[in-house]
């Protein structure tokens, strides 16, 4: 059994108004010196340069992912993901996916509105990126106490997007922020993704004492000779090992590739079962 935390289908507005798709690999670059480090090797994953929702589907049966969860998006930078687009994808595969709707900060006036309507189709959490925001804001932003007031309310999971990518500079992937929330909010299930690459081990300090975080690194922790990754591993392999999950991350890598080098790190038999599933299907309760 294994539980995506991450995925985003080629589905739609995912495959046609967001940065996500087609997604390039190696070959397509004319110079190999052009490949950001993200793409470089990233493995089978024709459905991401094709968006193509067959060959999606043959990849994750092929990786021997039984289970996703796909994460809304609804930015001005890196594009935008109506929800009913996710309710729609949960309705016709109610057996392959679980919905994290995303909240559109920009306009904070309709942010508890917007999770209110998510729960009603029945989405497990709320996706926030407001590094991506217009402007952008910090996690402990005011403007973000409504969405994290509603989850509670909701019984519904937060995810947190926090590394070096989503923000206009470093300071968006600092960890503090993070963790004013979680002490602010303790009832309040937090999910972070990236694990706020490169502050690794501010995240994992923050996550040793907030037993609300959970960690899903997805690529951050199981690319070769990624800086940082073996750190993920000891803290999995420790106090995390009931709150750390495995992602993907796809499209931004392969789902087949993601599944064979998270399971090459060293994992006890035992702890790798807990990762590759188990904690994800309590968190959601599936």
């Amino acid at each position: 059994m294994i539980i995506d935390f991450r995925s985003r289908p080629p589905y739609k507005s995912f495959a046609e108004k967001t940065a996500l798709f087609p997604r390039k690999v190696d070959e397509d670059f004319d110079d190999p010196k052009l490949v950001p480090g993200l793409h470089k090797n990233s493995g089978k994953m024709e459905s991401a340069r094709k968006c193509d929702m067959g060959l999606y589907f043959a990849e994750m049966e092929e990786a021997g992912i039984d289970f996703g969860v796909v994460h809304g998006r609804q930015t001005k930078t890196e594009g935008y993901v109506p929800n009913e687009e996710i309710a729609e994808l949960l309705e016709r595969y109610p057996d392959k996916f679980a919905g994290f709707g995303a909240v559109d900060i920009d306009k904070p006036e309709g942010i508890r509105k917007q999770i209110l309507q998510c729960k009603s189709w029945g989405f497990k959490g709320i996706s926030l990126e407001p590094g991506y925001g217009y402007p952008p804001r910090y996690f402990d932003d005011p403007v973000l106490e409504p969405a994290y007031e509603t989850c509670i309310e909701c019984g519904m999971i937060v995810s947190l997007t926090s590394s070096i990518f989503v923000g206009p500079d470093i300071s968006y992937a600092d960890p503090v922020h993070i963790h004013r929330v979680a002490v602010k909010y303790k009832e309040l299930p937090m999910a972070v993704d990236h694990g706020c690459w490169p502050y690794v081990d501010g995240i994992l300090g923050v996550a040793m004492v907030c037993p609300n975080i959970y960690l899903y690194p997805d690529f951050y922790g199981y690319m070769p000779n990624m800086p940082f990754a073996d750190e993920f591993v000891k803290a999995a392999n420790s106090y995390m090992e009931y709150r750390f999950l495995f992602g993907s991350g796809y499209p931004i890598r392969s789902m087949i590739q993601a599944v064979e080098q998270f399971k090459t790190q060293p994992y006890p038999p035992n702890v790798l079962e807990r990762l590759m599933w188990k904690n994800a299907a309590e968190l959601l309760g599936i």
